[in-house]
């Protein structure tokens, strides 16, 4: 029975009119989600902006005038382990005249290795003078929703727990457009979505890459389905000819080429051309002209994230120094001395011929291991684990020297964008207790978060600190004036039983106890008075992270109610 074209007309346009209004109902669905989460984040951003000083802080790089002020000072130097524990003197900061003298420390006997019997003696708290200015604690979400958070913290796999599983659905070509602002939003580092939801561009990362690969399998069920109805009919080389459906192919093609880039194996050894692929969604504009606002507001916002990207971009002179010990590298840019939080982490790019050409533009993240507003300025150590960042360490270790034979560091120009990440609205000194559980290179991040809290003074309500730090040789282990507690998990090749430790550092064989570490640091800060909740952060392996977060997740909720909750951070 022949076909009224009229009557096929209408019917095509009714299809298209409900197709639309579905994706667009998806779209507003998608922006609630966000609006709701903003909402629920909205204080806590207002807690952390309520102070003036916040608003300079962890946004752009920038270089202050210093002023020499009264502060605790705090060890710019590797200081290693002593075998004279007689008599010892350490001058931490020998140009200074308020540095800090440590002499004739007692010995301290070595600590028990049965670590999960008994717990070493607490190290040394620092206690915060009485102030009637203290920071302003709103706790997480997580901790007004104890049993809903608990579940969603269960780790499914080794990157992702139950609340970042996707359980999002949807039909065909429209909705895979629909998705590429938001695709696109949230592969940024400036992440609107990230600034408003409180949270960092790399915690949302997971979101664009399954918004991504549903973006990609959407395109190719919504093209299989009129190939096999073309198949069918025998009209494929007919339907081919026309160029709405031929550019639909290429489109299809292009996307398709994305998505096997974007898988884990092969991205990693074709980053570059990776990278390059994105721009392939412009071609879609000439498949269906409704794609074109989809396509026009991704690139609007990835055109306004470089933007953002090159007011934060600093061009500064740096000194890079090989740490031959912890197999780092250290960089100095003490032309760049504020402008961000403890925690974050800036992209680096070396400008010497000696990382090679492609070394030259490629950027590498590091977290900064010094806080803001001090004399040594921006602060990196990287550590040597490929091959980037160990043609940076050969380069740092053919160093200069100056006029007396003392080795100066060699100076190269870097290109510094950032800072991003860090803990976003969290505000640490607002806690009454912190923990920091790092591995390795994750020092960094502990470091610059325990000189933050110490230089904040008065106006922290932090009493307790603990820092745990993972390592594979106690040899490696960096002095600290704050209480610490170092495991060394591989079998030491000599022995540590006449090796002096200063006070308030505590250096333990195996893995750490860390329900027994919390318990002890919560029932500590309960006996101080504290009730402003415990925060807990980890930097280090997946395996670390994953066994921190199972112990914030399963510690015990009468004890986390009492505190006030206790709060995770994953660096």
């Amino acid at each position: 029975m022949p076909t009224n074209p009229a009557t096929s007309a209408a019917t095509l346009s009714k299809q298209l009119v409900y197709a639309s209004s579905l994706v667009y109902r998806i779209d507003i669905f998608l922006l609630l989600v966000i609006l709701v989460f903003a909402t629920f984040n909205a204080p806590r951003a207002i807690s952390r902006f309520a102070h003036h000083s916040e608003w300079l802080q962890g946004h752009i790089l920038r270089s202050v005038k210093l002023t020499r002020k009264s502060r605790i000072n705090l060890n710019t130097r590797s200081i290693y382990l002593h075998s004279d524990p007689q008599k010892i003197a350490l001058d931490l900061d020998d140009d200074r005249t308020d540095a800090m003298h440590l002499q004739s420390i007692p010995y301290l006997p070595p600590q028990s290795t049965h670590v999960d019997k008994e717990l070493p003696p607490r190290p040394m708290s620092i206690v915060a003078p009485a102030s009637t200015q203290r920071t302003w604690h709103m706790p997480m979400l997580s901790s007004l929703i104890h049993p809903v958070s608990s579940l969603l913290h269960k780790r499914m796999h080794e990157n992702y727990s139950l609340g970042q599983v996707p359980l999002d659905g949807g039909i065909r070509g429209w909705v895979s457009t629909s998705q590429l602002p938001f695709i696109y939003v949230l592969a940024t580092k400036n992440n609107v979505i990230g600034l408003l939801v409180g949270v960092g561009y790399e915690k949302l990362n997971y979101l664009h890459r399954f918004a991504g690969l549903f973006a990609v399998l959407a395109a190719n069920i919504h093209a299989i389905g009129y190939f096999y109805e073309w198949s069918i009919t025998g009209t494929i080389s007919m339907r081919l000819s026309n160029p709405h459906n031929l550019w639909g192919l290429v489109s299809l093609v292009c996307m398709d080429i994305l998505g096997i880039f974007s898988m884990q194996l092969v991205r990693s050894k074709f980053y570059h051309f990776f990278l390059t692929t994105h721009v392939m969604g412009l071609i879609l504009c000439n498949h269906h002209s409704v794609c074109i606002p989809y396509v026009t507001v991704a690139c609007v916002f990835y055109g306004l994230d470089h933007l953002v990207r090159a007011i934060k971009t600093r061009i500064a002179t740096a000194t890079f120094r090989p740490i031959p010990e912890l197999g780092l590298t250290r960089v100095e840019v003490p032309t760049v001395n504020a402008g961000w939080r403890a925690g974050q982490h800036v992209r680096l790019r070396v400008l010497s011929t000696a990382m090679g050409l492609l070394g030259m533009v490629e950027v590498h993240p590091f977290t900064i291991a010094s806080v803001s507003e001090t004399e040594e300025g921006l602060v990196l150590l990287c550590k040597k684990t490929g091959k980037w960042t160990t043609k940076m360490y050969e380069m740092a270790s053919t160093s200069a020297y100056g006029e007396q034979g003392q080795e100066v560091g060699r100076k190269i120009k870097v290109i510094v964008e950032g800072p991003y990440g860090g803990v976003c609205n969290t505000v640490i000194p607002s806690y009454s207790g912190a923990m920091f559980v790092v591995g390795g290179s994750g020092i960094t991040f502990a470091l610059s978060a325990v000189q933050d809290l110490v230089r904040s003074g008065e106006s922290s309500s932090v009493t307790d600190i603990d820092v745990i730090w993972c390592i594979a040789d106690p040899g490696l282990l960096i002095f600290l004036v704050y209480g610490i507690k170092v495991f060394y998990t591989r079998a030491p090749t000599k022995s540590f039983d006449g090796v002096y430790l200063p006070p308030g550092i505590t250096l333990v064989p195996g893995r750490p106890a860390f329900v027994k570490h919390l318990e002890s640091l919560v029932h500590t800060t309960l006996s101080g008075g504290g009730r402003s909740g415990v925060f807990v952060g980890v930097c280090g392996p997946v395996s670390l992270a994953w066994n921190v977060c199972d112990t914030v997740r399963c510690f015990d909720p009468n004890l986390k109610r009492a505190v006030g909750g206790v709060e995770l951070h994953e660096e």
